[in-house]
């Protein structure tokens, strides 16, 4: 056998037993998903993990290792993979797929299939784990449109993705996008905060990716996209930034020109995703692709602008 611990050449599966996991938080970049089920890698050893949707450890090993005993459980159990559209949720820095629960469950309450999408935000570049999701999404099964729903750094994640012309979008559709609390335009606090070590350190590549300059020279989807804005209307949340904010972002700072809706929600930046009114917003938006109600007898096929402010 040739090849690293997270090689597909090696296949290398160890005994296992199967234990219960917080599900991956910054360590651990998930590789391929199926139906609940997927594959992480953690980022400072190189092994790899099965999870099932219970986030119960079902094998370990290599990357190719770990594929080959999720065929082997695909087979037995029967399981089917995703049919048609599929919710992606894509973390902010230093969070994991766990933050969206709220949302989570009321996107399968409404119907969507859905699913988290874990990467080491702190301890790699944007750039890299762009790559990671790329490769991920290359590899769905069953699925032929996707929608992105993000917080944060998320949705620059997202953005470099699409910047790089993925091939798979010749056979994935995306639907929609939406971005709450995103530093769309760079963070104030993020530019500050990269001078002082001991915060540099936690956050890593995640922190230098929101600064002003980062961002500058990423590109705007090219596919529908909302964004969800977190402040009070009353000159925000943190003094220290200028402006309307959501204690970390400020308002500003997520507006981002191309955009079909744009709202914002009297949340702060931490669990904004979560928010009632928020929800509700995204549920909107992958319905019709606009934050405003539907009235009876609309056409819902137009994008709107402009969605505007949600009161608490």
């Amino acid at each position: 056998m040739t090849g690293g611990p997270n090689s597909a050449a090696a296949a290398t599966v160890w005994p296992n037993l199967p234990l219960p996991t917080l599900g991956g938080k910054q360590l651990w970049a998930d590789r391929y998903l199926y139906s609940g089920w997927r594959i992480q890698e953690n980022v400072l050893t190189g092994h790899a993990r099965l999870l099932d949707p219970g986030n119960v450890r079902r094998g370990w090993g290599s990357v190719g290792g770990c594929r080959q005993a999720f065929e082997r459980l695909r087979a037995a159990r029967s399981i089917a993979p995703y049919d048609g559209h599929l919710v992606l949720l894509v973390h902010g820095l230093g969070r994991s797929r766990a933050s969206f629960s709220g949302l989570e469950a009321a996107l399968r309450a409404a119907g969507y299939q859905v699913s988290g999408v874990g990467y080491p935000s702190t301890r790699r570049t944007l750039a890299a784990n762009a790559a990671t999701l790329d490769a991920l999404i290359a590899e769905l099964e069953g699925v032929d449109r996707i929608s992105f729903v993000t917080h944060s750094l998320g949705g620059l994640l997202v953005r470099e993705l699409l910047a790089r012309g993925p091939h798979w979008r010749a056979r994935i559709e995306i639907e929609s996008i939406v971005m709450t609390a995103p530093p769309s335009r760079g963070s104030a606090l993020a530019d500050r905060l990269q001078h002082v070590p001991p915060v540099n350190w936690i956050l890593g590549a995640g922190l230098a990716a929101a600064t002003t300059g980062a961002v500058s020279t990423l590109p705007a989807p090219d596919a529908p996209f909302g964004i969800v804005a977190g402040g009070n209307g009353r000159g925000g949340h943190n003094p220290w930034l200028a402006g309307d904010d959501d204690f970390l972002v400020t308002v500003e700072e997520t507006r981002l020109p191309g955009a079909a809706d744009w709202v914002r929600v009297d949340a702060g930046h931490t669990f904004i995703m979560n928010h009632p009114r928020t929800v509700d917003a995204i549920l909107r938006f992958l319905d019709h692709r606009s934050f405003a109600p539907v009235t009876a007898g609309a056409d819902v096929s137009a994008s709107t602008t402009g969605g505007g402010e949600l009161a608490r």
